[in-house]
Formats: structure tokens, sequence, C-alpha cells
């Protein structure tokens, strides 16, 4: 039963838009519900990258040449964070580490590399340091070096970020996949679920193609 249909519709119409104004002012977490939801929003490609002759270290200071990176399993997952960030990294962070169980289900077979966009601040010790906040322990590598071997990376991934502002880096997500070269890109920030979805996505394509 439509309780404003004596009003007309127009009145109606306006009544109804003021309640649920009115609702939303009511609740003070309607606009964060709003703004995380909109984050949710990603943009999936298929491109294919050739991985610089540069050397990083990970978090315990051990060697890493990035030519070899997908060599360290079937499947890498990459993503892009520095320690100082108090935006979108923990969020990268947190949501990598709470995939990490189901991935195992799905496939044990891959890594997860995490990049820093910020070298100069973030030496092994402060990636050790982050990932220790995260729980994550072996299960992901943290990425530093030299300035020049960093950026090289992330311009060699299109994964570069306008300015001098170190905030103003985008979520990137990179899983490859069995092409040479080939990586399956994900846009935006994503939650477990989706980054759980993604790779399941990548593997079931691999074995349709045969």
């Amino acid at each position: 039963m439509n309780r404003f249909k004596h009003l007309g519709p127009i009145r109606a119409t306006l009544v109804a838009l003021l309640l649920a104004t009115s609702a939303v002012a009511e609740d003070e977490h309607a606009a964060h519900r709003a703004q995380a939801l909109a984050k949710q929003n990603f943009l999936v490609s298929e491109r294919s990258y050739a991985l610089p002759p540069v050397t990083l270290v990970d978090q315990t200071g051990a060697p890493v040449p990035i030519e070899q990176l997908r060599t360290g399993a079937e499947r890498t997952i990459v993503s892009f964070i520095f320690t100082s960030c108090a935006g979108i990294c923990p969020m990268i962070t947190a949501n990598v580490a709470r995939a990490l169980p189901e991935l195992d289900r799905i496939d044990e077979d891959y890594q997860v590399v995490l990049i820093t966009v910020d070298p100069e601040f973030d030496t092994p010790e402060r990636l050790a340091e982050y990932a220790g906040r995260f729980g994550t322990g072996d299960d992901v590598r943290f990425l530093t070096g030299r300035s020049e071997d960093v950026f090289r990376v992330l311009r060699d991934l299109d994964a570069l970020y306008e300015g001098d502002n170190k905030m103003n880096h985008q979520p990137v997500t990179l899983i490859s996949n069995t092409a040479p070269s080939g990586w399956h890109r994900i846009d935006g920030l994503i939650g477990a679920d989706t980054l759980v979805q993604q790779y399941r996505a990548v593997i079931e394509r691999e074995r349709r193609a045969g």
C-alpha cells in the first residue's frame, strides 16, 4: 500500500526523497559505505610486460632479480605499496593477507610480491616491520632497492604515478599467466574476495584454453 498516494505523484516523490535524505543524515557512516562501494570498481585487462634486468632486494635483504621474478612459482601476484602510506596501501596489504588462505586452497604454486613506490624511505628493515604488522610472514615478499631500479620496474609494469607525490600512486594488481610476458591486470582497489576470484579466473581461462 502506498501511504503517499493521497499526496499526488509529485508531492509523494518529494516526501519520499526527504525521508530518504533524513535517513542518510541519521546514519553518519552512510557516506563512508558509499565511498567504499565506489572503490570496489575495477577494470581488468590482459597485458604483456617485459621485466627489466635489474635486481631488487626483499625484506630480508635477499637479492631478487626481476627478470626471474616469474620463475619463482607457476603464478606471481604483484602489487604496489609504501610503508608510510595511510591511505590505500594498508588496505591493499591487508586484503592480500586475508586472501592467502583461500589462494592456498586453490593452488599453492604461487607467490605474492609487493613492491614499494618509495624506495628511498622503505629499507628492507622498514619493509620487514611493515610485513610484521600484517602478519604476512614469508608468504609475501616486499621489494625495495635503488630508486632508479625500482622506478624502472614501475615504469615497465605501467605502475608509475603522476607527479612527484607518491600519494598519487593508483592501486594496481598483476597476476601472471602462462603467456610469455603475459599479465592479468586489475586497475582499482580490490578486496580479498575479488583477488581470489580474479586469481581463479586466470586459472580457469588457462584450463579452457587447454
